[in-house]
This record gives structure tokens, sequence and C-alpha cells, in this order.
């Protein structure tokens, strides 16, 4: 069942977020390592939808399930994001705006909050479809979403502006969403999948090198996430770490499914550090400070919820 959660989810979210910061603390550089992680990284935010899109499987309770993801995830982005601004404000006096906070532009990485929320109040409406029709417009959402894309990449290469529109684009992002849901619609998909792990193992790694190399012969390196190539990379690398990760015994499952049941955490506030200590503390060391900006936010969230759970356990006996 889709609802079933397992810590290949967990270690799938666990290295997501290594990559987020790691590609935010490698960000401006113009060596080939720096290219290659920041390159690479990109798998992390369509997997992450991906993942989303899996677990979205009903309507039922709509209203309530919805206002509980409000107050789970989006409630503190706000917090988040009114802090990031106030921030940047004070120090490099930049402004922002009420819509700054809502769409996440007061710091470069909170606009996949304002997206996430978005899928987790419309898609589960998706259900209320008959079955059929809802499959065919998850289809029309991955292949929109790639001619998005692809438009992208094309207004990016010949400095061109087909698309004027310059606010939230849910078509950038709701295929991976598609994706996602379609797994957890086929389960013989998932069965087939697991019956030749290890072919498609090996398929996966091919479409990783396609979304790897693509870029370096298309001369699109750099796009971030407007190119196509996203698509194999993305879907090659999640695929082939799930399947890996379904296995016993793999090395790391313990600490990367730690990891990833703090990810919100970490992904709201690793971005105060990361400045700092590769600009001032640690220039010149970037693999070390992506290594402290991930124990000090994971340090930090257990302290937090060690404190909050001891204030709820005083205010409970009182």
């Amino acid at each position: 069942m889709a609802s079933e959660r397992n810590y290949m989810f967990d270690v799938l979210k666990g290295l997501g977020i290594i990559s987020v910061i790691f590609s935010h603390v490698y960000r401006g550089g113009t060596d080939p390592l720096a290219i290659f992680i920041r390159e690479i990284a990109m798998w992390c935010v369509p997997m992450f939808f991906m993942v989303q899109g899996y677990f979205i499987t009903n309507a039922n309770n709509w209203a309530q399930s919805t206002w509980k993801k409000i107050k789970k995830t989006y409630v503190p982005y706000i917090y988040w994001a009114i802090a990031y601004g106030v921030f940047y404000w004070y120090t490099i006096g930049k402004k922002f705006t009420v819509m700054d906070i809502i769409y996440g532009k007061t710091a470069l990485h909170l606009y996949y909050m304002f997206y996430y929320i978005i899928f987790a109040i419309l898609c589960p409406l998706l259900y209320l479809l008959p079955k059929t029709l809802r499959r065919y417009f998850l289809y029309f959402m991955i292949l929109s979403n790639v001619a998005v894309t692809l438009i992208l990449e094309i207004s990016k290469t010949y400095h061109l502006q087909i698309i004027t529109f310059s606010g939230p684009n849910p078509l950038k992002w709701w295929g991976f969403i598609a994706i996602g849901m379609l797994l957890a619609e086929y389960p013989q998909v998932r069965d087939y999948i697991a019956k030749h792990a290890r072919a498609c193992f090996y398929a996966a790694i091919a479409l990783v090198i396609i979304g790897l190399v693509e870029p370096f012969l298309n001369n699109t390196v750099g796009y971030l996430f407007n190119k196509v190539a996203l698509f194999p990379l993305s879907i090659g690398i999640t695929l082939a770490l799930a399947i890996y990760y379904s296995g016993e015994n793999r090395p790391g499952t313990r600490f990367l499914s730690f990891v990833g049941n703090r990810t919100l955490g970490i992904y709201l506030g690793h971005f105060f550090l990361v400045d700092p200590l590769r600009n001032i503390i640690l220039p010149g060391d970037r693999a070390l400070v992506a290594v402290i900006v991930l124990f000090t936010c994971i340090f930090a969230k257990d302290v937090k919820d060690w404190f909050l759970s001891k204030l709820r356990t005083s205010l409970r006996a009182n």
C-alpha cells in the first residue's frame, strides 16, 4: 500500500537534504568539483516531490488533513521565512513583502515550501475524479511539465522570452508529483521493479548518466531546474537509490533514515549557517562546512524537540 512507509523513503529524504546542503555550500564555485556537485544535487528537489506524490492517496477528510498539513508544515515555514526576511533586511538591507514570505522569496531555498503546500492541498482532490480520468490527467501533468521545462531551457539558451509570467509556476514541478502518484496507483510497476531489481538498477544508472552528460554536451550546465535533463537525472538517481536501499543491511541506512526524519527542520534552518561558515569562519573547506551545517541542524532540532517535550509534560502536570 502507498501509505506504508519504510526505511527506504526516509533514506531518500536523508540523502536529499544532504544534497541540498552540499549544493548550497558549493554554490557559486567555478571549479569542476563545485559544478559537478551542483549538477548532481539537482536530483533532490524532484525526488522530494515524487515522494510527496507517492503518499497522496485520497480526499477523505480533506479539510481536516489539509489543515493538519498547514499547521505542521506551512506555519513553521512562515516563521522561518519571516526570520530570514528580517535577517537579510538587517544584514544587507534586502527588503521583503508579505508575498515574498508566502512565495518563499526571503531566502534562496524556501521556494520549495510554497509548491509543497499547494500540492498538498490540491492534489488529493484529484482522487475525486474517476480513476481513468485521474490517470490521464496525471500523464498530462508529466507531459506539460516536460514541455514547460523545455520552453524554459530554450528561453535561457537562446535568450528568448517565451514565458513572460514571472510568478510561481506549479507546472514546473507538478510532473514529479504525478510520477509519485502514478507509481502509487500501479502496484504492478512496483512489483516489476522488485522482481527485476538488477535490470532496473542498471537502467536507472543509464538515466543518471544521460541526465549528467547531456547538459555538458548541450552547454546547459548551471541552468538549475530549467532543463529537461532534470527528468532522467532525478528519476534515475531516485530509482537507483530506492532499489539499493530496499535491500537489507545497506550501509548508512540507520543514519540516513535518522537524518530523513529531520528533513523539514534541517531544510528550514540550515541556510542561516551556510554563508557565515563558508565565507567567514571556514573559507576554502566546503566539505567540512557542509558536515558542520548538517550536524548543527540535527543537534538544534533535537534540542528543540526535547525542550518542547519537557515543556508539554510540565504543562500537563500542572
